[in-house]
């Protein structure tokens, strides 16, 4: 059973959560998987801790597992599925959000050409999100190498 500032900060995460797009479900389950013992769940399991409808906790499981943050497992002999934070999940999230940094680049580009006549006012706001984009592109290559080796000698951030 979750204790009173477990089931706070699996509120407040799941707030958190939802300002960054995911719906508020998902960041309960979410949240609660990254601090239940044991780390594995099951959908009953969830279901009591988290008080929520049977209907909630698999709409959240059905998102969370195919983007790719959580996994569903199964044991031999049970007929239920656990869940559990993916290894390794968040470096792989922030990676694929950065693979598009170049697509932000390529497509300012393609608007700063097309209102390259255009008064520098105009071009402000697009110039901007392409510099930062821009520098996000070369600079998360150096970030990635840094996190990696810092992992490998075994060094926490």
């Amino acid at each position: 059973m979750a204790t009173a500032d477990e089931l706070a900060f699996v509120e407040d995460a799941a707030i958190s959560l939802e300002r960054q797009g995911l719906f508020r479900m998902a960041g309960r389950v979410l949240a609660w998987l990254l601090i239940c013992d044991p780390v594995e769940q099951t959908a009953g399991d969830m279901v009591e801790v988290l008080q929520a409808s049977k209907g909630s906790v698999s709409a959240a499981t059905r998102f969370l597992v195919p983007s790719g943050m959580v996994d569903k497992i199964s044991r031999p002999g049970e007929r239920r599925d656990y869940y559990r934070i993916k290894e390794g999940v968040w470096p792989a999230l922030a990676k694929s959000q950065a693979e598009h940094y170049q697509s932000f680049v390529d497509i300012t580009e393609q608007g700063l050409a097309i209102i390259e006549d255009s008064p520098p006012q105009r071009k402000e706001r697009l110039q901007s999100m392409h510099d930062f984009y821009a520098w996000l592109a070369r600079e998360m290559p150096v970030l990635w190498k840094r996190w990696e080796s810092e992992q490998a000698d075994g060094r926490n951030a």
